[in-house]
């Protein structure tokens, strides 16, 4: 076990604490707070969690929207609901058949361990073994889940971090775990954590796109990527 861990601290290059905090620093100076998760329950937390797979924002606002209209908001109507009358009003999230199923079974099985109120009770270990346990929750799911329902000093590591840090040049390889952790020493506050996730999410879409635009992006003088392209190098794009 000390071998593989050395094997595995010595091929991931952490990013150093002083580089996460100054991006952290420009980007809560350009976005400020961005009150996110932007849900009006936790329970709704968890719906908008589960929809966001693979697909944007906007079209989970949609759904969010329908299972508004018909009360099918918490997690006791999901658990109480069809997977069919789901699907029915989650059309705008994309695999909506799969996701209704997906949704039904992890509201159930969340209000078969008492709701989402016991399970704060639980430490961060056996509340992220818990959740990782259940079928429709992965790893990304489970951050967000601890990070914006039950307040833990979790980071979220999305598509967006990866394309962000490789470009500025904070990482080297997509070690997740090894990441997060380091992003957590640096960050410890729980609402900081959870707006520099939603500062990188912003900055992905408006700036850091799949074909980034440079013009006007916050953290230009940090980046690897922009500095290649303004020396009038070839970059390389994640």
């Amino acid at each position: 076990m000390l071998l593989r861990s050395l094997s595995i601290m010595e091929r991931v290059i952490l990013p150093e604490p002083s580089r996460i905090l100054e991006l952290y620093n420009a980007l809560e100076r350009y976005y400020g707070d961005l009150k996110w998760w932007p849900a009006e329950t936790p329970d709704e937390i968890l719906i908008g969690a589960i929809l966001t797979q693979n697909t944007s924002w906007k079209n989970v606002e949609r759904s969010i929207y329908r299972l508004r209209e018909v009360n099918l908001i918490t997690i006791d109507s999901i658990s109480e609901s069809s997977p069919e009358l789901v699907a029915e009003k989650i059309r705008s999230s994309g695999f909506y058949n799969q996701k209704a199923k997906r949704l039904v079974d992890v509201c159930r099985t969340i209000r078969s361990f008492g709701g989402l109120s016991s399970l704060s009770e639980l430490d961060d270990d056996r509340l992220e073994h818990l959740l990782l346990s259940i079928k429709g929750i992965g790893m990304e799911t489970m951050e967000s889940l601890l990070c914006y329902i039950f307040g833990r000093k979790v980071f979220v590591m999305d598509k967006y971090t990866f394309r962000i840090f490789g470009r500025i040049g904070l990482l080297s390889e997509e070690d997740r775990i090894e990441i997060r952790h380091r992003i957590e020493e640096v960050i410890k506050d729980n609402r900081k954590l959870g707006n520099f996730h939603a500062a990188l999410v912003n900055l992905g879409k408006d700036h850091c796109r799949t074909v980034p635009e440079c013009h006007g992006c916050p953290v230009s003088s940090m980046c690897n990527y922009y500095m290649g392209l303004t020396e009038g190098g070839s970059a390389h794009i994640r």
